[in-house]
């Protein structure tokens, strides 16, 4: 398989650099929520479907889509599971919508199966650190949870594009370890992903030897991470030696070594950020300008 050169792009920040958006108490847009019953996991839950401006108008347009697992954790504060925050994706892609920097897009919210549920769905493989323990996740099941209950009802009651050059999928922590899982075990399904702090440091960093072993990884890959993930006491400036910013260094040394095509893959290194809803929200915006930026 002949691959061009790799561009890696790497960008360092300081808190407060990157744009802040204000969080409401309403949701900015039009967002439709669904019931959606899974055999896979025999449980239901919500998906949340944010729509461009004039969807219901526009009866012949169709859209890429961005699938991001958490879903409760994106559009209100009201409701996430995170301490009074949220993504803030509505007010977002708006800002950019308005801005004419992106083109319009469908983001679907994946809701996970609650707290107690949460890292059942999205471990692929046992994490030693977690408490209580839990010695058999069913994450293993996510990717045919996504590509034959999630994707199916999406496609047929929205107007999305479908194939991979125009479906997207992420998440944060654990919820963008098992997006990445998911798009290496299905294979031409997810053209891009969307990385937010992800958690690679489980099983031993497994999922890396898994994206070394693979020749299957989307085309394009944003991922973002703080570099005190821990929010220890008196952060460092310039300090890259916490595990999460490593372990990201060494996602992009794999990829560098697979030479995926040119400017496939932006990483987005933010001084003093910690692991929370806060830090993805403010890195959403470069991530929303790479991945679906106007050419």
């Amino acid at each position: 398989m002949r691959f061009s050169r790799i561009l890696i792009t790497v960008l360092v920040f300081t808190m407060g650099v990157l744009p802040a958006f204000a969080q409401r108490r309403s949701i900015v847009g039009d967002v439709r929520f669904h019931k959606l019953k899974s055999d896979v996991f025999g449980n239901t839950r919500t998906i949340r479907v944010l729509v461009p401006p004039g969807y219901s108008r526009k009866k012949a347009q169709r859209y890429p889509v961005l699938y991001l697992n958490d879903g409760q954790n994106l559009f209100q504060v009201r409701g996430s599971q995170s301490k009074m925050s949220e993504w803030g994706i509505d007010e977002t892609i708006k800002d950019l919508l308005d801005s004419r920097e992106i083109e319009p897009i469908i983001i679907v919210g994946i809701d996970n199966a609650g707290r107690s549920g949460r890292a059942n769905e999205y471990l692929p493989y046992e994490d030693k650190y977690l408490s209580p323990p839990l010695p058999n996740p069913q994450g293993s099941k996510y990717p045919d949870f996504l590509t034959e209950e999630v994707l199916p009802f999406v496609e047929k009651n929205y107007r999305v594009k479908t194939g991979a050059e125009f479906t997207a999928l992420g998440g944060a922590s654990y919820g963008a370890l098992i997006s990445l899982f998911s798009a290496i075990k299905k294979p031409g399904v997810f053209g891009s992903l969307l990385l937010e702090s992800p958690s690679f440091y489980v099983d031993e960093g497994r999922i890396l030897d898994e994206v070394e072993a693979t020749e299957n990884m989307p085309e394009r890959v944003y991922i973002g991470v703080g570099t005190n993930e821990e929010a220890k006491p008196n952060c460092v400036p310039g300090d890259q030696s916490h595990e999460a910013v490593q372990d990201v260094l060494k996602f992009k040394k794999i990829l560098e070594e697979k030479e995926l095509d040119d400017n496939n893959l932006k990483v987005l290194i933010e001084d003093c950020a910690v692991h929370n809803e806060g830090a993805y929200g403010r890195r959403f915006y470069d991530a929303m300008r790479f991945l679906y930026g106007r050419k």
